[in-house]
């Protein structure tokens, strides 16, 4: 049976949970009121539990039904025909993270809809179902950040450039739409902008992880992108391909697009109040410096992993303190 938590006690928890996974961008939300402030909490968290299931860190109990496996077996059908890929999914493991996920997306859509009982205790879910309740966040959004998840649980090969947005879309874009609603946004015209934010950030994190990602079986990248440019998957495993003319005039388009994203991430800006833009404005900081790590490197990312110098964190840190001194004060 699970222990009754209190509201406050939900909250607490996904706000440490936000401390340990990163001090900086814990702080930056510090400028926010009290209920936006513990509702992005809510949010980080939803999206660490979720993260964690996709990648076999965490197995959380989950209340098995006829249902609910009837959901799992529909969703693994549905999924399969999508990806029709040739890894084998048919294993305890992928299940077992699969039930995870469909069994988040189906209580949070309780949730949504006023069913309280879906919380069964749980700190995260207590949390968004206050969250629900105070903010105009589209169930949507959130199912669409799982399904995304989901898209993990298979092997990853994006073929095209929109291929690779709408995974952007998912994992990225997702997060900043149910953000901006509790930031207060209300023209329609800020979802475009949120929407190019998120890819543009998720298109960094896939150029700089190439590497990792391939180890992990994963490619992200655009193959039909990299055939047109006499490139073989297979090299993105050789820690010397950095140097090599074919990667080098990839990288340029590559490059090329994620400018036109961020031209356009950063009109959202332009709607938000200074307390508001605070969290996205430090992350797209932090993002560009990698970025302008991997341009100046000209796209070798195989020879070490891009990352914020000391001296780049302790600037971003300076940065962060002064906002947020002046974002209280306005």
């Amino acid at each position: 049976m699970n222990k009754v938590i209190s509201i406050e006690e939900a909250f607490i928890e996904c706000e440490d949970i936000c401390r340990r996974a990163s001090s900086t961008f814990y702080a930056s939300f510090s400028a926010l009121s009290h209920e936006k402030r513990r509702a992005v909490h809510a949010v980080y968290a939803l999206c660490r539990y979720l993260d964690d299931i996709a990648d076999g860190d965490t197995h959380p109990v989950v209340e098995e039904s006829d249902h609910l496996n009837q959901l799992v077996d529909e969703r693994d059908k549905l999924l399969k025909s999508i990806h029709q890929t040739s890894m084998n999914n048919d294993n305890r493991e992928h299940r077992i993270r699969l039930m995870a996920l469909v069994d988040a997306k189906e209580r949070l859509t309780r949730l949504y809809e006023g069913d309280e009982t879906a919380t069964q205790g749980e700190p995260i879910f207590v949390a968004m179902y206050e969250v629900f309740k105070q903010f105009p966040i589209r169930l949507n959004d959130l199912t669409t950040i799982i399904e995304g998840m989901e898209d993990d649980l298979f092997e990853v090969r994006h073929k095209t450039w929109d291929e690779v947005r709408s995974y952007c879309y998912k994992v990225a874009s997702a997060v900043g739409l149910v953000l901006i609603e509790i930031y207060g946004c209300e023209d329609a015209g800020a979802r475009i902008h949120a929407i190019d934010m998120g890819i543009q950030l998720q298109m960094v994190n896939i150029l700089r992880d190439v590497s990792e990602d391939y180890q992990s079986g994963r490619i992200y990248l655009p193959i039909d992108v990299l055939n047109q440019y006499n490139i073989d998957i297979s090299e993105l495993g050789n820690a010397e391909f950095g140097s090599n003319h074919r990667w080098k005039s990839f990288v340029q388009e590559y490059i090329e697009i994620v400018r036109r994203h961020q031209s356009s991430a950063q009109h959202l800006f332009e709607y938000l109040d200074s307390k508001s833009r605070l969290q996205p404005r430090l992350m797209c900081e932090a993002y560009d410096a990698i970025f302008q790590e991997i341009v100046r490197r000209s796209g070798d990312v195989f020879s070490k992993r891009p990352s914020l110098s000391k001296w780049r964190k302790v600037r971003l840190a300076a940065k962060l303190s002064l906002r947020r001194f002046m974002a209280r004060w306005s």
